[in-house]
């Protein structure tokens, strides 16, 4: 039954993982040849002390790539269920409410993941071709908050789908908006961190939220 699940969210996520897959490469194929023209048209010495100095970010058009991929992966599972009520179906499955979860939330995050994946080594290859290897290695904790603004968007997102009431629905909405806001907040190469792992503690605390929002929702079709 969980390998029929796990197909079966593939299944209704891989065009769009495609899709995704195929946005982020061309975004970041956009910044390798915006650093290359920035190199050939400026003098490079002043490209590197805007980068190394002035801590001027030259990825930046991939800073909200994870949010929207979390959103969409998010959307694409959940939304056709919600609307089609296949959702109270899916729960009166022998495996179980949790188990079912975890076989829909696995496949949508090992797909966001492989996608953050792919953002992160093609900037660190492009910034290693430019720029010493401390500038390639600073972009690891500067993506980090954006890969896990792109995770509680993902949760977030499934589990406002999922409540029943429109006051918690509004409330959640606005805890996991103000935590991607604040994870969007920081400037310059590495900004969050000092706090890098207590922000990784807030995936775990999203991922309950899924679960409660999961069983409010089975006891409603209950009654």
């Amino acid at each position: 039954m969980l390998s029929s699940l796990l197909l079966k969210e593939w299944l209704k996520l891989r065009i769009f993982f495609a899709a995704l897959l195929l946005l982020n490469f061309a975004v970041c194929v956009k910044i390798f040849f915006d650093i290359r023209q920035q190199m050939h048209s400026e003098h490079a010495e002043m490209v590197w002390y805007q980068v190394i100095h002035i801590h001027t970010i030259p990825y930046t058009a991939i800073m909200y790539m994870p949010l929207a991929t979390g959103l969409i992966f998010a959307a694409a599972q959940f939304v056709p269920e919600m609307l089609g009520r296949r959702m109270r179906i899916s729960l009166h499955l022998p495996t179980g409410r949790n188990r079912m979860l975890v076989a829909c939330l696995f496949t949508g995050l090992l797909l966001y993941l492989a996608v953050c994946c792919m953002d992160s080594g093609l900037v660190f290859l492009m910034l290693r071709t430019y720029f010493p290897m401390e500038v390639a290695w600073s972009s690891i904790p500067t993506i980090a908050p954006w890969i896990i603004a792109g995770l509680l968007s993902y949760c977030g997102t499934v589990t406002v789908l999922l409540e029943i009431a429109w006051p918690r629905r509004i409330f959640l909405l606005l805890v996991f908006s103000t935590l991607c806001l604040v994870l969007f907040s920081g400037t310059g190469y590495g900004w969050f961190t000092p706090a890098l792992w207590y922000l990784v503690g807030l995936f775990p605390l999203a991922l309950l939220s899924v679960f409660e929002s999961g069983r409010r929702f089975q006891q409603q079709g209950a009654k």
